[in-house]
């Protein structure tokens, strides 16, 4: 079976073995501010605080609330399941009422937070470059692999004295950030940010380990908004982790336009959606128009790229379904 999958345009990756300590650099570029970071945290746990809303510009918060089904709307059982898996693929706590959820736990929620926060000193030279190239409009890169930079993170809670567990440790090999501009007419420019995160390999006597194992997020910016300091908010954005056992993710996202979010997921044993266990299952969410779209395919040997000339969307494939669902407010 062919399975649609969403890859960005990656950028050149070097997975670095070597040590890192805090904000130190092997590159010398004034042009590449790019260096290591070493920082350790209570927790990965991402919770909103009373505070400014941080759970709400997480990866999934929009697609996981636009899934309710709207009163008297059947969504064949395939919101409860489509949630439940992502709880399992990125540690989130769902809400009582499980329509949202409370808590986020997994790699590039945190990374994310971090950036959007200002809490790491050289994330902030990162925003810094882009704002300043988009201003001068020269072109510019921030990237930690030209530096022989990485990212470290350590979780201290739970390690009970013996050192930090292997899904405490998380490792980003690449934090890119690049400006770009049209040779056509007096555009102000995009901006590009992309990431990736490798999991340690778990402990041979885990018997549930960390479940993502690799993830990689792309995401490009209105260069005229970007700002130095706080929240970026995406124009799109493509996000794709591998898991151990429940299988892979690709998710979709546009913010500008006809706002939607398409979630493509694979290996998909153990979901059940209108009585039926898909091998396949595509779910797009029409934000302006609150619908919902389920694709699904049960036959493994399906090809789930035919007819679809936008990878973005849902495929004319298997079966289909539609939606109306609660509406979203105050997309993020």
């Amino acid at each position: 079976m062919r399975h649609l999958r969403l890859f960005a345009a990656l950028a050149p990756l070097v997975l670095l073995t070597t040590g890192c300590s805090p904000d130190t650099s092997s590159g010398d570029s004034a042009f590449n501010p790019a260096t290591s970071v070493s920082d350790s945290f209570d927790t990965f746990e991402i919770r909103d605080d009373g505070g400014m809303s941080v759970l709400s510009r997480t990866i999934f918060y929009d697609f996981y609330q636009g899934l309710e089904a709207a009163e008297g709307e059947d969504d064949k059982g395939s919101a409860s399941e489509v949630r439940e898996r992502l709880d399992l693929l990125m540690g989130l706590t769902p809400s009582a009422d499980g329509k949202t959820y409370v808590a986020a736990r997994n790699p590039f929620d945190l990374l994310h937070y971090l950036i959007n926060t200002d809490r790491v000193g050289t994330f902030n030279d990162g925003k810094r470059l882009m704002r300043d190239s988009v201003t001068s409009r020269n072109p510019a890169t921030y990237n930690t692999p030209s530096n022989n930079a990485i990212i470290r993170f350590t979780e201290r809670e739970g390690d009970m004295g013996q050192g930090p567990g292997p899904d405490q440790i998380w490792v980003y090999p690449l934090l890119d950030w690049t400006s770009n501009f049209s040779q056509l007419g007096p555009a102000t420019g995009t901006v590009f940010r992309s990431a990736q995160f490798i999991a340690r390999p778990p402990e041979e006597d885990n018997a549930e380990p960390a479940e993502i194992q690799s993830a990689f997020w792309s995401g490009g910016f209105d260069g005229g908004s970007f700002s130095a300091t706080g929240y970026n908010q995406p124009v799109n954005a493509n996000f794709n982790a591998t898991g151990r056992r429940f299988g892979n993710v690709d998710f979709y996202t546009r913010f500008s336009g006809n706002q939607y979010d398409t979630l493509f997921l694979t290996e998909t044993s153990g979901i059940v959606i209108d009585g039926e266990e898909p091998v396949f299952i595509c779910v797009e969410i029409n934000y302006r128009g609150s619908q919902v779209r389920v694709t699904y395919v049960t036959d493994p040997e399906a090809d789930t790229t035919e007819n679809n000339p936008d990878p973005s969307r849902c495929p004319a494939v298997g079966t289909s379904f539609a939606y109306s669902s609660e509406t979203v407010s105050g997309r993020q």
